[in-house]
């Protein structure tokens, strides 16, 4: 397994944690995963049409009109791959079920994320230069 293999898995492994960690615990903080500018599509449950949202504020909107706290996530499989155009830049791809919890009505649902990680896990420890004296 290459380098770029393992840091995307690691990558992935702790996103995919911390995300939906907090959207079934927290859900109103879920926002706090997206950067300005973002980009973030979803289709209507009602009516099917894509929506898109351009900025955190819209995307934290857009989640508490969701109403995350009535549903529990459960991963059934995440995987992480390295972008091929950007170094670093990992996709994230999760598979999984969305229950609603009144009556536990079940959704599979597929969702694609990119992660610029804020570390490389693989890297080792910066060491200063060395000072002439």
């Amino acid at each position: 397994m290459s380098e770029n293999n393992t840091n995307a898995d690691i990558v992935s492994n702790i996103f995919v944690k911390q995300y939906y960690h907090i959207l079934n615990e927290e859900p109103h903080y879920l926002h706090i995963f997206y950067n300005e500018p973002c980009l973030f599509n979803r289709r209507d449950l009602a009516t099917h049409v894509k929506k898109t949202f351009w900025t955190k504020k819209e995307v934290k909107d857009e989640f508490l009109a969701m109403r995350y706290e009535d549903y529990t996530a459960e991963i059934e499989t995440s995987l992480g791959i390295p972008y091929p155009m950007e170094n670093g830049r990992v996709i994230v791809f999760v598979n999984g079920y969305l229950t609603r919890k009144k009556d536990n009505v079940r959704n599979k649902f597929k969702e694609m994320q990119t992660q610029l990680p804020t570390f490389n896990p693989i890297a080792p420890p910066h060491k200063p230069a060395a000072t002439e004296s």
